[in-house]
């Protein structure tokens, strides 16, 4: 058992050391890369270095999210392939170990890497994205009129939401409109909702058109509905800092997210691309667990090649991952998959697939 739990801890030692080298790695790479992109801001916007090493900054939280997964599997393929390489693996054969259990340490870190991952991901990167989107609006803001996104959330100083789900810049027009006051009363626990089918925003307001009015009791129960031809609601806000306050899916915590989708819903907006979004917070940062199931085993089923195979595994379930995630989330949004075996539909097919592995490698 002493010897067992020695094994663990080297075996978990090795991962981890190709997993820090890979994630400072790909880091730079996308750090690199991203300011390249971002160059355009610095020369032909005039902003500021410093505005722009802030955005690099900002997104770095974003940029661990994505490199965890890929790390972790490549510092799996790359610890086996060394492992392989100075013939420890058939040692520890020899010593009566199986194969299935010297993929434990492994699939232990990759846990660990995947719970990082997604508190990284739900209460660092929505923050961050949010600081980082900002700085580029205000860069929009102050070469011409506000660029609203699709599908964005927006809170102003009267403790009210407005979400917009298509706007026009040219003619200010909005389409699928929903606002929806926070009750001051503490005893009241669901908000007024008001939909509109379109308005337009002039200025200090917001004139509604063909739209609706609910207003639930303590329960969520709906109280009253009533609808209107035409409302107008003043937004007292600054129009800077209104547009500020601007939120997509990606620069909010899955809380937010999900207690924005409870309130669509409520109002009879569509929200499967919301779900999507939702149910991804959870499983793209658990690939990380996923990708082990699968690379240990075949890194171990692969006895030849050592380190050069290790990469070649890595490179081809990343692809063939993100190639199925981003067409089961496209088919999720389309409304042809349900939200959530569109989100998880990878993790799914890669984890069934790993535990496959797992259990036939000695074969």
């Amino acid at each position: 058992m002493f010897k067992i739990k020695i094994m663990d801890r080297y075996l978990a030692r090795e991962t981890y050391n190709f997993f820090l080298l890979g994630v400072i790695a790909i880091t730079i790479m996308m750090t690199v890369e991203t300011l390249f992109e971002l160059m355009e801001l610095l020369i032909d916007k005039g902003v500021a270095v410093d505005k722009v090493l802030k955005i690099l900054i900002y997104r770095l939280p974003a940029f661990m999210v994505v490199t965890f997964p890929i790390s972790i599997l490549a510092g799996t393929e790359l610890g086996i392939g060394r492992l392989l390489n100075d013939s420890e693996i058939t040692a520890m054969r020899a010593s009566g170990i199986s194969l299935k259990r010297i993929t434990v340490p492994f699939t232990i870190v990759a846990l660990l890497v995947s719970i990082g991952s997604y508190l990284l991901n739900d209460f660092v990167v929505p923050e961050a994205n949010h600081i980082s989107q900002n700085i580029i609006r205000e860069v929009v803001y102050k070469k011409g009129p506000p660029h609203i996104e699709k599908n964005v959330f927006f809170k102003d100083a009267e403790n009210r939401y407005f979400y917009i789900n298509d706007f026009n810049q040219k003619e200010s027009l909005m389409k699928d409109i929903m606002v929806y006051e926070l009750p001051k009363d503490p005893n009241k626990r669901f908000p007024r909702v008001i939909t509109a089918k379109q308005g337009r925003w002039l200025k200090d307001t917001w004139d509604l058109k063909d739209g609706y009015i609910y207003e639930y009791n303590k329960n969520g129960e709906l109280l009253y509905s009533g609808n209107f031809k035409d409302m107008k609601i003043t937004v007292k806000d600054e129009l800077k800092d209104f547009f500020k306050s601007q939120r997509t899916p990606q620069e909010m915590t899955s809380r937010e997210l999900a207690r924005h989708i409870e309130l669509l819903k409520k109002s009879g907006a569509d929200t499967k691309g919301f779900e999507v979004d939702y149910y991804m917070k959870f499983s793209v940062p658990f690939s990380a667990l996923i990708f082990t199931l699968i690379g240990a085993p075949l890194g171990l089923r692969f006895r030849k090649g050592g380190k050069a195979t290790g990469v070649v595994i890595s490179i081809v379930l990343v692809f063939v991952y993100y190639l199925i995630l981003s067409a089961s989330r496209a088919l999720g949004k389309s409304g042809t998959l349900p939200p959530i075996p569109a989100a998880w539909m990878p993790d799914i097919l890669f984890g069934i697939f790993g535990l496959y592995l797992i259990f036939t490698v000695e074969k």
